[in-house]
């Protein structure tokens, strides 16, 4: 049973990655010139990155909490960044029936990084090929 929440989170995670990913596409003009106006719209990008990233952990947080993984949020927020974030502490742990989808979350927090990376490098390279 794991493994279908799993895969259910992930397809999440892969829908709310697409429709952020589509967004930023709109934030880069054709052709900027202005060094600030540039500098504004590469922190408007690190920010969107670091909220998406942040609303993709409270999506598992909600999970946990829902599931009875933790008795509030706060923790469950605590525990999934940390995991999210493939820090991963374990101060807190996950009750045995959560486990397999805890210990994942590493795996889907690095390779969603991974895709805001490659996000920010297309639009680096899309963008010194418009210059």
């Amino acid at each position: 049973m794991q493994l279908i929440w799993l895969a259910a989170l992930m397809s999440l995670m892969v829908v709310i990655h697409t429709l952020w990913s589509l967004h930023i596409l709109r934030l880069v003009p054709g052709k900027v010139t202005d060094t600030v106006r540039l500098v504004m719209i590469l922190v408007r990008i690190s920010v969107s990155m670091l909220m998406i990233h942040f609303i993709e952990a409270a999506c598992f947080a909600l999970f946990y909490y829902w599931r009875s993984g933790f008795s509030d949020v706060a923790t469950a927020v605590y525990f999934s960044l940390a995991s999210y974030a493939t820090v991963g502490y374990g101060d807190v742990l996950l009750p045995a029936h959560l486990r397999i989808i805890g210990a994942a979350e590493g795996l889907v927090g690095a390779l969603l990084a991974g895709w805001c990376k490659m996000a920010s490098e297309s639009i680096t390279v899309w963008h010194s090929n418009r210059s």
